[in-house]
C-alpha cells in the first residue's frame, strides 16, 4: 500500500529518523554515535547511485541500528545471538533501503524540487527534543542534543532538507488511482446478490427399517466393517510445540526496559486514596432535597435513579480525587464518611447528592513487586511477533534433529511425549496433557494419527500462528473384538446404516421428482411437506448459519430452476433454486464503500514496486563493492551470527 512506501522512503530515515534518534538519546535509550561522522568523505563506496555514494560508514551505521531492533522483535536482548542467515538477510535489506533512499533524492532533484530554508527551520523548531520546559524551541537545548550524539548542525539540516524533499515527491502518490465502478459493482453483486430457494432436510434417523436383522446380516455387517468393532488404537509420540505463550516465556527483557515501563506507569503503581462514589446531580435544590431524604430512608441506588429520572446519575468506581471533573464534588466526596448519604451540596454543575460505597487507602507498588507483572506484560506484547520471527529457526532445528531431542530450549518450543488415542485420551481415559489450546490440540492429535510411524519430523503450521513437529515412534493397533461380545453394537450400527440407506432412497426419489418439476410439487401431499422451507434467501455476505457449508456452496453453484441433493453428517438436503435477487439497498450501501476502498488499496499496493523499478531503471546502482559489503557486515556485529543455525 502507499502508506508502506511512504514509511519506507520517508518515515524511516532522514529528518524523522534524526528526530526520533535524538529524542531517544535524550531520554537515555543510548543510541551512541549512530550519527557520528555522518557523511564522512571517503574514496571507498559500497554502492554508487548516480552521483551519490553509499559509503561503508553509511552502511555500517544503518546496519548497526537495524540489528538490535530485529533482535528485539524476535525476543533477543543480545544481537549477537541472531543466526548468521538472519544477519545476512538484514544486511541485504538495509543496503536496498539505502539505495531506495538515494534514488528518491535523485528523483526529487530531477523534478527540480527545492526546499526553502524557512521550511527547514519550521521542521527543526517542531522537533520536541529541541524544546525547553515551556515547549518552545531552545537553541541551547538544540546544541546540547546535537553534541550528545555527535551530529553537526549542517548534517542535521541536510537530512531534514532531504526528508522534506522526499515527502514532497511521495505524498499524495497513488491518490489519483480510481477503482473502476464497473468492476466494483460486479464484485459487489457477486458477494451481495441473493439466491432464493426451497429446502427440505431428510434426517438419516427418519429412515424406516422394514424388519429386524437376521444373524447372517449381522455377521456380514460385522465382517464388512471390522474397524467399527476394534479395541482402541493407541500411539506414542514425541512432540515439540511452539505457541505465543511458550515463546513469551523465553523473551529476554532487560531491567532498564522494565524500569522505564514502571516509570511510565507510575500512576498505576503509586496510588493515592481512591473512592467509589454514586452521584445524583440536580438543577433544582428542592428535587435534590427530596432525593436525599428518600435515599437516606433506605431506597436502593437502582430505585433512587428510577424515582428521580430527571437527575444525572453516575457511578464512579475507584476514582482519585483528581479524576472527578467537578472540583466541589471532589472536595466534598473525599471529606465525607463511607456508607452515608451526603448532600445536597451546591456545585458549579448543580446540586449533588452522593454516597461513598468504598474507600481504598493509598498504596504504592514497588518496582520489585511489579517487576514480574511488567515482564509478563512486555513478553506478551512481543510474543506474537517473536513467534513468527522464530519460525525459520524452528524449521532449521527440526531439520537437524530426527529425534526432536536437540531443539534449542531458548526457541520457546515446549517438548512433550505420551501415549494417546484418536480422541486425545490416555490409557487412563484422561485428556493427554498436550500444550496449547483446543484447536491446536486437535491439530496435533490429527497429525499423530495420520503420520506414519518413524516418519521424519517436519514443522507443521498450526492455528493462530503456532507451529509443531512430532515423531510417532510406537503404534499399538486395536484388535477385532469377538462378535458375541459386540453383538448389541453390531445391531445398533446395522440399524443406523439401514436407516441411512432408507433415507437416501427416499431423498433420491424426491430429488428425481424435483428435477422433473419443482421441489414444492415433489413433496406436495407427502410426509416431507411439513419440513419444506420456502423462499429461503441467502447471499455470500449473509449466509444462513443453520445450513451446512456444503449446502450453501451448492446453492450458489445451482442455476435458478434447478435442484440439488447434498449430504451432511446426519441428513440429506434437497434444494430447489427458484430465483436470483439483486442485492438489497442496505447491503449495497454498507458494503459498497468498503469494497471500493479495499480494491483501491489493492491497486495502490502495486505502486511501490512500480516506482522502485522505475527509479532504478532511470539511475541504476553501480560500482557495487562486495568486498567492502562483506567487511561492513562482519564489522557491524562482530559476534552476530553465532546463534542457532
Amino acid at each position: 500500500m502507499i502508506t508502506t512506501l511512504r514509511h519506507l522512503f520517508v518515515d524511516s530515515w532522514a529528518g524523522r529518523a534524526a528526530a526520533l534518534l535524538i529524542f531517544l538519546a535524550f531520554i537515555g535509550w543510548g543510541v551512541g554515535d549512530v550519527y557520528s561522522n555522518m557523511g564522512t568523505a571517503s574514496s571507498n563506496e559500497v554502492v554508487r547511485v548516480g552521483d551519490r555514494s553509499i559509503t561503508p560508514d553509511d552502511f555500517s551505521r544503518a546496519l548497526s541500528a537495524q540489528l538490535p531492533e530485529v533482535a528485539r522483535r524476535i525476543g533477543l536482548a543480545d544481537p549477537s545471538k541472531l543466526p548468521k542467515g538472519e544477519v545476512e538477510q538484514i544486511a541485504r535489506q538495509t543496503l536496498q533501503n539505502l539505495v531506495i533512499q538515494n534514488e528518491t533524492q535523485l528523483a526529487a532533484a530531477r523534478a527540480g524540487m527545492m526546499v526553502p530554508d524557512d521550511l527547514v527551520r519550521q521542521e527543526v523548531f517542531a522537533i520536541p527534543a529541541f524544546h525547553n520546559a515551556a515547549g518552545q524551541f531552545d537553541r541551547s537545548v538544540f546544541n546540547d542534543r546535537l553534541t550528545r550524539i555527535g551530529l553537526s548542525e549542517g548534517k542535521l539540516l541536510q537530512a531534514i532538507r532531504e526528508d522534506i524533499a522526499s515527502r514532497g515527491l511521495l505524498q499524495g502518490m497513488g491518490q489519483s488511482v480510481v477503482a473502476p465502478s464497473s468492476l466494483t459493482d460486479r464484485m459487489l453483486s457477486f458477494d451481495a446478490s441473493q439466491r432464493i430457494f426451497d429446502l427440505v432436510q431428510i434426517p438419516f434417523a427418519s429412515g424406516v427399517v422394514a424388519a429386524a436383522p437376521t444373524d447372517d446380516q449381522l455377521h456380514r455387517f460385522y465382517d464388512n466393517h471390522p474397524q467399527m468393532f476394534r479395541t482402541t488404537e493407541y500411539r506414542h509420540a514425541k512432540m515439540v510445540v511452539m505457541t505465543s505463550d511458550s515463546v513469551a516465556k523465553t523473551i529476554e527483557v532487560p531491567d532498564d526496559v522494565l524500569h522505564r515501563l514502571y516509570d511510565f506507569q507510575a500512576r498505576t503503581f503509586d496510588m493515592p486514596e481512591t473512592r467509589t462514589i454514586q452521584v445524583l446531580t440536580f438543577t433544582d435544590q428542592a428535587k435534590a432535597d427530596a432525593a436525599a431524604t428518600a435515599w437516606k430512608s433506605g431506597t436502593s441506588w437502582d430505585d433512587i435513579q428510577k424515582k428521580f429520572p430527571e437527575a444525572a446519575a453516575v457511578s464512579l468506581p475507584s476514582v482519585r480525587q483528581s479524576d472527578i471533573p467537578n472540583p466541589e464534588l471532589a472536595k466534598a466526596a473525599f471529606a465525607a464518611p463511607s456508607d452515608r448519604i451526603s448532600g445536597p451540596e451546591k456545585t458549579g454543575m448543580g446540586w449533588v447528592v452522593f454516597n461513598i460505597t468504598a474507600i481504598t487507602a493509598p498504596h504504592k507498588t514497588t518496582f520489585e513487586q511489579a517487576k514480574d507483572g511488567l515482564k509478563t506484560q512486555v513478553q506478551t506484547q512481543e510474543a506474537g511477533e517473536a513467534l513468527q520471527a522464530r519460525q525459520k529457526q524452528f524449521q532449521d532445528a527440526v531439520a537437524g534433529s530426527s529425534t526432536l531431542e536437540q531443539i534449542p530450549s531458548d526457541l520457546g518450543a515446549v517438548p512433550a511425549s505420551g501415549t494417546l488415542d484418536s480422541n486425545g485420551l490416555t490409557q487412563d481415559g484422561l485428556p493427554a496433557p498436550i500444550p496449547g489450546d483446543a484447536a491446536l490440540r486437535q491439530a496435533i492429535i490429527h497429525q499423530i494419527f495420520t503420520q506414519s510411524k518413524g516418519a521424519q519430523p517436519t514443522v507443521i503450521n498450526g492455528p493462530n500462528g503456532t507451529a509443531f513437529s512430532l515423531l510417532v515412534d510406537e503404534v499399538h493397533p486395536g484388535t477385532l473384538k469377538p462378535f458375541d461380545s459386540v453383538r448389541d453394537q453390531v445391531v445398533q450400527a446395522w440399524t443406523a446404516d439401514q436407516k441411512r440407506h432408507a433415507a437416501d432412497m427416499r431423498a433420491t426419489a424426491l430429488f428425481n421428482a424435483a428435477k422433473a418439476g419443482t421441489l414444492r410439487k415433489a413433496v406436495e401431499g407427502q410426509a416431507e411437506a411439513s419440513a419444506l422451507r420456502q423462499d429461503v434467501a441467502v447471499s455470500r455476505v449473509h449466509p444462513d448459519q443453520s445450513l451446512p457449508q456444503n449446502v450453501l456452496r451448492g446453492v450458489f453453484g445451482l442455476k435458478p430452476g434447478t435442484s440439488g441433493m447434498f449430504e451432511s453428517p446426519d441428513a440429506f438436503w434437497l434444494v430447489n433454486v427458484t430465483a436470483d435477487k439483486p442485492a438489497s439497498a442496505e447491503d449495497m450501501k454498507s458494503l459498497g464503500n468498503q469494497l471500493s476502498d479495499e480494491y483501491l488499496q489493492s491497486m495502490r499496493s502495486d505502486i511501490p514496486v512500480a516506482l522502485n523499478a522505475a527509479m532504478e531503471k532511470a539511475v541504476p546502482p553501480s560500482h557495487i563493492n562486495m568486498a567492502l559489503y562483506n567487511q561492513v557486515v562482519t564489522a557491524a556485529a562482530p559476534t552476530a551470527g553465532n546463534g542457532a543455525q
